[in-house]
């Protein structure tokens, strides 16, 4: 059985091991893929360590001539080409995670995580579930969350690629109890190693080991065309490496290069995985039903004029920062707004009223929206008066949903607020790591597509404003050049002890398209949020 919910450790389970990742190119030749990921073993051995994780597609680049094509190259799971495998995880005494097409049931064909033992067994299997842009013309996403592998480090959580750049996936997995996280990569986005790998060793307080390719992702006689439909040079198309190895804190112990065959390996002590954390503790369950539906309330439509926002630190600057002309000004948690606001304007700030952390929005009316604090936290110990909701009000210029208290810490608050149709998340907050700011809400904008405008009272990484970027990646008409990444916010961050005025684009969550017919919000890993919901 698996750890429940906050057993950090176990007297059964190895705390300490050396686990490593490789990186290297691929090809279309099975045999050669072999070879590579044999000798890749081989070297991990060499380096004494105790599991090593292979990159994903590790069998064929995962772009098909047919879907017949496709199911030919696909490797079973009794199969010679995965019995080798494990063949050599027996000879080596290692546990071996590797990412791999298989072929299915009713002639469908997988991506499939797998993860041996050091007897060479094969005691896990994960289908990938999101699916990203031309692998969906030949592949199936698993319909149903994946299990968490038990082995004799403890719970350890196995997927690929596209399931880490959002949450849903490896926050199941941990709060299943998993100490470890092994990730399979296929990218050529330089944000996955930025941004969506530590993240998740943070928000979920475990260790990350993910290994990426390097070289072309693409046979050479289709990098041209691709190259074509995504508006970016060719030589953005090749693995973008950076193989890594975070500990829970978002410290990466161990990283390799950009574009070399590289192995890096770590120790690490799975005994400093401390699940029960602010966050975890005071999760709700039994609000988070709506994450485990395929349903999402439709955008509103907006027209594609920017909207001046201000993040201010009292509200003495408020009079300032409408003479620069913004429409929406967010205060710091708890502090008094304006007694006269223009016509025109917003203003959003949280109250303590009676045992209720409150999230507020004025206008020149008084006040017209109130949202609760969702999660209980020890810097509010007298709030006991939870919110069951996220909701959304409507302005001119956006549909705003209102995150309070520590209500950020939590990945699954703004999936609700996606979920439930808000172009902009307006967070009062005060940040008490600087990792909250530059990974977490730099995450929470990116996964999820939406604008963000962060507030707080004199912390020199907490006031921020969050633009998801102007360019899906299919779109051969780019405004800007490609930049390397898939979904990285464009930031704006504010200097010590002055206002942030800035343009918020509010038009640009309408499309939350990471990459063609890949909906970061439409195409969520909802099955894999039944383990996160219990409502």
């Amino acid at each position: 059985m698996s750890s429940p919910l906050g057993v950090a450790s176990n007297p059964n389970w190895r705390d300490q091991l050396r686990v490593a990742c490789a990186q290297f190119a691929g090809s279309t030749d099975l045999e050669h893929n072999l070879a590579t990921c044999l000798d890749a073993i081989d070297q991990a051995a060499e380096a004494d360590a105790d599991l090593v994780v292979l990159p994903e597609f590790a069998n064929h680049l995962s772009v098909y001539e047919s879907a017949a094509h496709c199911r030919e190259v696909a490797v079973a799971a009794d199969g010679p080409w995965l019995r080798s495998i494990g063949d050599r995880a027996a000879q080596h005494r290692i546990h071996v995670a590797v990412t791999v097409t298989m072929p299915r049931r009713q002639g469908h064909t997988t991506a499939t995580s797998v993860l041996f033992d050091h007897h060479g067994q094969m005691i896990g299997q994960a289908d990938k579930q999101t699916l990203m842009g031309n692998e969906r013309a030949f592949l199936v996403g698993g319909d149903r969350g994946a299990p968490v592998v038990d082995t004799v480090f403890g719970p350890v959580g196995i997927y690929a690629c596209m399931d880490g750049v959002t949450f849903e996936t490896p926050r199941s997995f941990a709060v299943r109890g998993a100490r470890l996280l092994l990730n399979g990569l296929n990218s050529f986005a330089l944000d996955e190693a930025a941004l969506h790998i530590p993240v998740r060793a943070v928000e979920n307080g475990v260790f990350v080991a993910a290994a990426n390719k390097v070289g072309p992702l693409l046979p050479a006689h289709q990098v041209d065309a691709f190259s074509h439909a995504l508006g970016i040079p060719a030589h953005a198309l090749d693995g973008a490496g950076e193989s890594q190895i975070v500990a829970p804190d978002g410290t990466i112990v161990a990283q390799a290069s950009r574009c070399d065959t590289e192995m890096v390996w770590a120790d690490i002590d799975l005994s400093h995985v401390a699940p029960v954390t602010d966050r975890f503790r005071h999760r709700r369950p039994e609000t988070y039903g709506l994450l485990a539906q395929p349903e999402n309330r439709p955008l509103r439509q907006l027209d594609d004029r920017a909207l001046t926002v201000a993040s201010v630190e009292s509200a003495d600057q408020v009079t300032a920062a409408v003479a620069d002309g913004a429409q929406l000004i967010v205060l710091p948690e708890l502090m008094v707004p304006p007694t006269v606001i223009s016509p025109g304007v917003f203003v959003v700030t949280t109250a303590i009223d009676g045992g209720a952390h409150v999230g507020r929005v004025y206008t020149s009316e008084g006040l017209v929206h109130e949202q609760r604090q969702l999660h209980a936290s020890e810097r509010f110990p007298t709030v006991d008066v939870l919110s069951d909701v996220v909701s959304v009000f409507s302005a001119p210029w956006g549909d705003v949903a209102l995150i309070v208290g520590d209500d950020h810490l939590y990945p699954e608050t703004m999936r609700m607020a996606a979920i439930a149709g808000a172009h902009i998340a307006v967070v009062c907050w005060s940040p008490q790591r600087r990792v909250d700011a530059e990974l977490a809400l730099a995450e929470r904008a990116a996964e999820n597509r939406l604008c963000v405008v962060a507030s707080a009272a004199a912390a020199p990484f907490a006031a921020r404003v969050l633009n998801p970027p102007r360019d899906s990646l299919w779109n051969p008409d780019r405004v800007a050049d490609y930049d390397g990444t898939i979904n990285t916010p464009e930031v704006v961050v504010a200097q010590a002890g002055m206002p942030l005025i800035a343009d918020l684009h509010p038009e640009r969550s309408l499309d939350r398209h990471i990459s063609r017919d890949t909906d970061l919000v439409g195409g969520r890993a909802w099955q894999a949020s039944r383990y996160l919901a219990s409502a």
